[in-house]
């Protein structure tokens, strides 16, 4: 696989998403940073390209083999993927916060005072997780169903409604804004926990607990791509032309039977 270290990782991880666990093995951000290209994505993380190429080279594009759904997010409706981000991301961050947050209790309750890092990261998780639930359902009650509304609009060639907030622009910027600073929370919890390594002093619950967020970092990282890198553009263009992949498939199907039933009248007329 041939590595174009010119293309921005959120193009690299669109294209083949198997590139999202080379960059969470190197702390790349291609989520929120997702604009950046290879290059520079790797300068900001202080890791070098060639070790990045070398691993990217040996990544592995068959999903079933790893945690990465088998699915074209990028080809998928908005709807769809709106669908698909509440049911799978949305659902897996309020389980998995609120596991975090019994093991965070506990765990502080017995090591916290040998290790009053602990506090800061329970103090910065609850803090995560409080603007992360809000932001979730400002997704699902306003900015999610309009967007799929649009688009349903636009595919059944009605006149698409107005929203309440403006142009979808508006809210996108917003929680573009939160993704970031969740983003900035991730990563001060994985300074504190020292990059999520246990001490040597560390009991299953303590380990369980930086296994637990690690992978809640992951997911949102994921998560926070689906979102900036591909719903958000997407939905702006199609308020921005008027036009959605659907509508076109829909208007080709729509031709293509014309065509079928002007030439079925053609040979009844010579009948």
């Amino acid at each position: 696989m041939l590595i174009d270290k010119t293309k921005t990782v959120r193009d690299l991880v669109i294209e083949n998403p198997a590139m999202a666990r080379v960059f969470e093995k190197f702390q790349i951000d291609y989520c929120c940073g997702g604009q950046l290209s290879l290059g520079e994505a790797c300068r900001r993380a202080g890791v070098k390209l060639d070790e990045v190429l070398q691993a990217a080279e040996k990544a592995t594009i068959n999903e079933a083999q790893n945690d990465l759904p088998e699915m074209d997010f990028n080809e998928m409706s908005l709807a769809a993927l709106t669908d698909y981000i509440v049911r799978k991301h949305h659902k897996f961050t309020r389980e998995r916060s609120e596991r975090i947050s019994v093991l965070l209790e506990k765990v502080c309750s017995i090591h916290g005072e040998n290790h009053a890092e602990l506090f800061d990261i329970q103090k910065v998780f609850n803090a995560l997780r409080l603007e992360l639930e809000k932001h979730m359902l400002k997704e699902e009650r306003m900015l999610f169903p309009y967007i799929s509304l649009m688009e349903s609009s636009i595919n059944f060639g009605h006149a698409v409604p107005p929203a309440p907030f403006g142009s979808t622009k508006n809210p996108i910027r917003v929680m573009i804004a939160e993704h970031d600073v969740a983003g900035e929370h991730l990563r001060e919890i994985r300074r504190l926990s020292n990059q999520f390594v246990v001490p040597d002093d560390a009991c299953i619950t303590y380990q369980t607990l930086y296994s637990e967020l690690e992978e809640f970092e992951k997911d949102m990282h994921w998560h926070t791509h689906l979102e900036n890198n591909i719903l958000f553009p997407k939905a702006i263009e199609m308020e921005a032309s008027g036009k959605s992949a659907e509508a076109d498939q829909i208007a080709q199907v729509k031709c293509g039977l014309d065509e079928c039933s002007s030439h079925e009248s053609m040979l009844r007329s010579k009948i």
